[in-house]
């Protein structure tokens, strides 16, 4: 009997070295807090002012697990896979909000999956609210935040230089632009909906992206570019098939002072119709942001402009203020104040959602021109 105990302990023991070949990070963060937006827009339209309880206010909540697998020489298996969390709501989890898989080694990194839209995450790097809180710039943008079906590489850091490259066979239909005070419009792929069987890649959103960082000591400055293609201008009828092409460029730096961190960006977003029914969309934007620690505290403020070109009085001025309390590593109270001023012919309002894709006043969760907001993440 005794000798039965120690085999099936040895068993124990050898199942357990091999599960331990591949470690594995549950991590998260729960965020909740308090909201109201109200005040005329200013511009073409009027919204009612709302006032919530909202999960994800400074950033959404989530759940995560991510792991790695050494394979010997200096080569590593990575995969994560993350999950929205509606912690307000009975739908619970809400989406993907990334997944992948891939292989890390001294050639850089290589993933695919769904992944973090590159343009985005610069926009979140440089504004101090890091594409959350009321104060968020990146809001009044279109962006695509993530991509489906797609394939990156990262290189290894050449004397700070480094090189991100990705490419999408269709984005998938939760990106929008189109941002003219009217609801936008669904870039995704029609492959499987409106798409007739048996035409391939016809239609989809295809999005090709590189970009440059370079990283010396407190400064940092990335410069992306980005073009989605409609494979064959879509198919007629659809949202798609009104434009062939979107592409951005896009340039941002920060220095980092110590005692205060300043960044600014510039990005310029055009279109590229197929049809004389719609018009051509050249958006510029541009924000200046900075952040300063004070013991626990952490102040923050940002102040930006965007405007479509091809349109009159179609500016949008937004600023945003706040302040985060930590009460420790781990765990932060957040307050803010933002606001927005639309030029006659503009009419765009506050959401605390970075992936807002710069949609009109009062349309799904945007309200507003002035916002207060008060809350408490923790991340695990």
């Amino acid at each position: 009997m005794q000798k039965k105990i120690i085999a099936l302990a040895l068993a124990g023991l050898a199942s357990s070295a091999a599960f331990a070949q591949t470690n594995v990070t549950i991590y998260g963060r729960a965020d909740m807090g308090y909201v109201y937006r109200g005040g005329e827009d200013g511009g073409v339209t009027k919204a009612d002012g709302r006032s919530e309880i909202a999960s994800g206010v400074a950033s959404g909540s989530r759940i995560g697990f991510k792991g790695t697998e050494d394979l010997g020489n200096g080569l590593k298996a990575i995969f994560q896979a993350e999950f929205g969390v509606n912690m307000d709501a009975e739908t619970g989890f809400a989406n993907t909000r990334n997944a992948y898989v891939g292989l890390n080694g001294g050639f850089g990194t290589v993933v695919a999956g769904r992944l973090d839209g590159i343009r985005y995450n610069v926009f979140g790097k440089y504004d101090a609210f890091a594409n959350g809180y009321l104060g968020n710039f990146t809001q009044l943008t279109a962006q695509v935040d993530r991509a489906n079906s797609a394939i990156a590489y990262i290189s290894p850091s050449f004397a700070g230089l480094t090189a991100t490259l990705a490419y999408s066979t269709h984005i998938g239909n939760s990106n929008l632009f189109g941002v003219t005070g009217v609801t936008p419009v669904a870039i995704g792929s029609q492959e499987g909906a409106t798409q007739a069987a048996g035409t391939g890649n016809d239609g989809d959103a295809q999005l090709a992206s590189a970009m440059l960082n370079y990283k010396i000591g407190g400064f940092d400055i990335s410069g992306d570019y980005e073009r989605v293609t409609f494979r064959k201008g879509g198919t007629a009828g659809t949202a798609a098939a009104v434009h062939d092409d979107l592409y951005v460029a896009l340039l941002g730096a920060s220095y980092d002072f110590g005692v205060a961190k300043i960044a600014l960006l510039y990005d310029q977003q055009k279109t590229n119709p197929n049809t004389s029914a719609v018009a051509e969309q050249d958006f510029r934007s541009w924000f200046v942001s900075g952040s300063a620690p004070m013991g626990k505290f952490m102040l923050k403020a940002t102040y930006g402009q965007t405007e479509d070109r091809n349109l009159d009085d179609n500016k949008t001025s937004k600023l945003g203020l706040g302040v985060d309390y930590n009460l420790s590593k781990r765990t932060k109270l957040y307050t803010g104040y933002a606001q927005i001023w639309n030029d006659d012919n503009a009419s765009r309002g506050l959401n605390f959602r970075g992936n807002a894709y710069g949609v009109a006043s009062g349309v799904g969760t945007t309200y507003g021109t002035q916002g207060f907001e008060l809350g408490m993440a923790h991340t695990f």
